[in-house]
């Protein structure tokens, strides 16, 4: 085995052993199989959601009715993280889970921390034959970017959960790993 090999697998072996119930939310989709799942980079992303408020805010000016976007973001973050901040617009995994046929026929733009997760849950999604494309690099992107957060309830916050501490912001967001 090669040193190029056995590096990763030594890493992955050492995160599993130290924590088993968080190595799968870290490692995501590292190791599985699967179909292969498109990635959405950041400007994409704020595109799609300025296009959608626009669109929004116009429809609400003429008094017609909204149009309903064509795609949803997905956190699928734990409750604890996506408690402290969301992408606006962003909906949880249980949420999505819970009225799944309400998005039937649109987009799917999963994302997590880094996008381990989120890519996992694209690649589910994936073999359930919904159209799905995973934020690589996820919140993570978000926030590097200088990109606004919002609570649950929609109000603006610079808090971001980063799952550990390894990670860093930038100093306009206040990071929570707790």
């Amino acid at each position: 085995m090669t040193a190029k090999l056995f590096i990763p697998m030594l890493v992955a072996i050492t995160i599993v052993l130290a924590s088993p119930d968080n190595a799968s939310a870290q490692l995501g989709g590292l190791f599985g199989g699967g179909p292969k799942v498109e990635t959405i980079e950041t400007a994409a992303l704020v595109k799609m959601l300025g296009d959608q408020r626009k669109a929004e805010a116009k429809a609400k000016e003429s008094g017609s009715r909204v149009p309903q976007a064509d795609f949803v973001v997905v956190d699928v973050r734990s409750d604890a993280e996506v408690n402290v901040s969301v992408i606006p617009g962003a909906i949880t995994k249980a949420q999505f889970e819970k009225n799944r046929t309400q998005y039937a026929g649109r987009l799917v733009i999963p994302y997590c921390t880094v996008g381990g997760r989120s890519g996992a849950y694209a690649k589910q999604l994936a073999k359930d034959g919904l159209k799905v494309k995973n934020y690589q690099g996820s919140i993570l992107k978000w926030v590097d970017a200088g990109l606004p957060l919002v609570t649950m309830k929609g109000e603006p916050t610079n808090r971001v959960h980063t799952y550990s501490d390894r990670y860093r912001v930038p100093s306009k967001y206040e990071q929570v790993t707790k």
